[in-house]
């Protein structure tokens, strides 16, 4: 039978264009005088008339045998008189049946749905206006009750002027494709996908080709065991739960495990099930997110390594802060009559345990980018105070700061700041009586700026400080360190004390 076909096909292609340079003259003698139910009669006396009909009947038994084993139909429309003539096999495929009074075109109009109605002026337009194949799909539903989806491929018929003057195609029943059993296995045969039907007793009823690919068992040894044969053992409890889920609330479930291929490598699953109440039966599509996972944990394997590097350069400039700061003390030990040296030892060390308590936050925060300000700034004035409880002075902090992260080249210039200014309130910002009282404000402006109010209540305060000329390595530090923060900081005059108003960018752009 093939082989006949394959001669068939074979003549078929040899005399294409010849016939279809045929029919163009069929159409132009006689586009009127066609055989109602579709077979094609030209009737003529001349010699040439008589050829084309030959050729005609030829063709037309040939596409009758290719039509019987494809299942394919064939159509044609003439624009002159809006007639249709079908091939046999057409017929069968629409099951006209032979009491039908109608035309050809009246019946093709009874079997098509609505939204198939609704669609054929523009259907119309994507044939017409194409000068090669186009094909378009159709809903029918036949005299006999059977819902059908059709497939309709359409080729233009020119005249010698160059008009379309007819469409002819081919039409295909795909229902048994989509919505049939061959549609079923089509999808599951020819998807990536791991597609399967399992029973609630935890085994498969129907797996696609896409498991064996995968496993390495044979469709007969998938469906010869339980599928919990088949699972990680460390992934059992999450699949037993989401096999439990799936039965009592009976919605799509999906979650993620790990099987074991027959040749005992890991593969990682991400599913998504539904159950059929009425059969106990679960629908299930899965997806190899193996190379993913693998990817996923590389990568997060390698930002676990990072930072625990960057924890520990953290600790080791704290570290070595701290060795300075020692050397720092070590030195104003040995020049202990020089006041003066000792003075800048101690400032030095203040400054430089700033920095180390800033970096020890950082290796020891959740989040590596940022750190909580509010409790740098507990840590740092606890620092300030010890640093100079041998001054026999009441130094009081009165803390209020919105909850709100830095980063480290905000932390940095800013703690060092403040270490400036509360280090001068200390030292000379005493009431009457000698005590310190030292406040700081921090809030979150509109703009996500935010703004700093730093001073104390001392008795010696002196105008404008920051604008001095000869000042202090103390005034000159905090004019710069407020251009590494973008800010702008004024001497405010409305309060008792030096009070300082610090406006700056913050970089993380982030607050709680």
């Amino acid at each position: 039978m093939r082989s006949e076909l394959t001669k068939i096909n074979l003549e078929i292609e040899n005399t294409e264009a010849k016939l279809l340079e045929l029919k163009r003259t069929a159409l132009q003698l006689n586009s009127s005088n066609k055989k109602k139910e579709g077979n094609l009669n030209i009737s003529s006396n001349t010699e040439d008339s008589q050829r084309i009909k030959v050729r005609l009947e030829e063709k037309e038994k040939l596409f009758q045998k290719t039509e019987e084993f494809f299942n394919v139909g064939r159509w044609i429309y003439y624009f002159e008189d809006k007639s249709v003539e079908w091939s046999d096999e057409t017929y069968k495929i629409f099951e006209y049946p032979d009491n039908y009074k109608g035309s050809l075109m009246e019946f093709y109009m009874s079997c098509i749905d609505d939204e198939t109605v609704r669609r054929l002026s523009e259907m119309g337009g994507i044939f017409i206006g194409a000068d090669e194949n186009r094909v378009i799909n159709q809903t029918i539903v036949t005299p006999l009750g059977n819902k059908k989806l059709l497939s309709f491929s359409s080729t233009p018929i020119y005249s010698d002027a160059g008009e379309i003057v007819a469409l002819e195609g081919l039409v295909k029943d795909l229902s048994d494709k989509v919505t049939g059993k061959n549609g079923l296995d089509n999808f599951f045969n020819l998807s990536f996908d791991l597609h399967c039907i399992v029973h609630m007793d935890r085994h498969f009823l129907k797996v696609s080709p896409s498991w064996t690919k995968l496993l390495g068992y044979s469709e007969k040894e998938l469906l010869s065991r339980s599928f919990m044969e088949l699972v990680h053992p460390d992934d059992m409890n999450i699949t037993v739960s989401s096999i439990h889920d799936l039965d009592v609330q009976g919605a799509i479930t999906s979650f993620e495990n790990r099987y074991l291929t027959k040749s005992g490598n890991v593969v990682y699953l991400s599913w998504h099930s539904r159950l059929d109440e009425e059969t106990q039966l679960a629908y299930c599509t899965a997806r190899d997110i193996t190379q993913s996972k693998i990817a996923q944990d590389e990568l997060l394997s390698d930002l676990s390594e990072k930072e625990l590097l960057l924890r520990e350069i953290h600790h080791r400039v704290k570290n070595n802060l701290q060795i300075i700061s020692s050397l720092l003390s070590l030195q104003a030990g040995a020049n202990s009559e020089e006041k003066h040296l000792n003075k800048l030892y101690e400032d030095s060390q203040n400054r430089i345990k700033s920095m180390a308590a800033i970096h020890e936050m950082f290796y020891q925060s959740d989040e590596l980018d940022k750190i909580d300000f509010n409790k740098y700034m507990d840590k740092l004035t606890g620092d300030l105070s010890r640093s100079f409880n041998s001054l026999n002075k009441t130094i009081d902090f009165n803390l209020n700061v919105e909850p709100v992260y830095v980063n480290l080249d905000t932390a940095i210039p800013l703690g060092l700041l403040i270490n400036e200014v509360v280090t001068n309130s200390i030292k000379h910002g005493g009431d009457i009586e000698g005590n310190v009282r030292i406040f700081i404000d921090m809030v979150v402006l509109n703009d996500n700026r935010l703004q700093l109010i730093i001073g104390d209540n001392g008795v010696q305060s002196q105008d404008d400080i920051l604008n001095q000329t000869g000042g202090s390595l103390g005034v000159l530090l905090i004019n710069s360190l407020v251009e590494q923060v973008d800010g702008e900081i004024e001497q405010l005059k409305n309060y008792e004390g030096t009070v300082f108003k610090l406006i700056f960018k913050n970089r993380l752009n982030r607050k709680l």
